[in-house]
């Protein structure tokens, strides 16, 4: 399989809540998750995460890098099944980010700085992480595509920096 994105406007799968993965689907999507790893840790696509919606497949599945810094280059990359934020911090952080189906785009987004989440691995083993600030942020623009948000949904207009407000 070789990983096709397309923009926002041509992709009406980011548009809509992607379902849920069954156990009995695992096999299926074997090889979409390592054609996603491959994808990522390839430096010349210059990105550290991927939801399946963007590759048109309305699933919830996500492979994210979990960066510590802007030049951590030795981030763990992991593939996640029905990933569930569980617990938002209410400290939020604004930055800038960027997606592959919004190309040209760099814009800020205010998110909450931690998070806790639950996910599903590979072998169907529910898992725990408490993830903080690039992690954190990677993780939640992920999901936000699983559920038919693009990053472009969560910008900060101009007039909005000078007041405090909570997603």
């Amino acid at each position: 399989m070789r990983i096709k994105i397309e923009i926002w406007k041509n992709n009406e799968i980011l548009r809509t809540v992607s379902q849920e993965i069954r156990q009995d689907e695992i096999k299926k999507y074997s090889k979409i998750w390592e054609e996603m790893v491959k994808f990522i840790k390839n430096s010349s696509n210059w990105w550290v995460w991927l939801a399946a919606p963007q590759i048109w497949i309305s699933k919830r599945l996500i492979c994210v890098s979990l960066l510590k810094s802007y030049n951590d280059d030795n981030f763990k990359t992991i593939f996640m099944i029905n990933p569930k934020i569980i617990e938002k911090w209410e400290k939020l952080c604004i930055d800038e980010e960027w997606c592959l189906s919004v190309p040209g785009e760099i814009l800020k987004v205010e998110r909450p700085d931690e998070i806790k989440l639950f996910f599903l691995d590979t072998k169907w083993k529910e898992n725990i992480l408490f993830l903080k600030w690039i992690a954190s942020r990677i993780v939640q623009h992920e999901i936000d595509h699983l559920d038919w948000i693009l990053f472009i949904d969560r910008i900060i207009k101009k007039w909005d920096l000078h007041k405090e407000h909570i997603l």
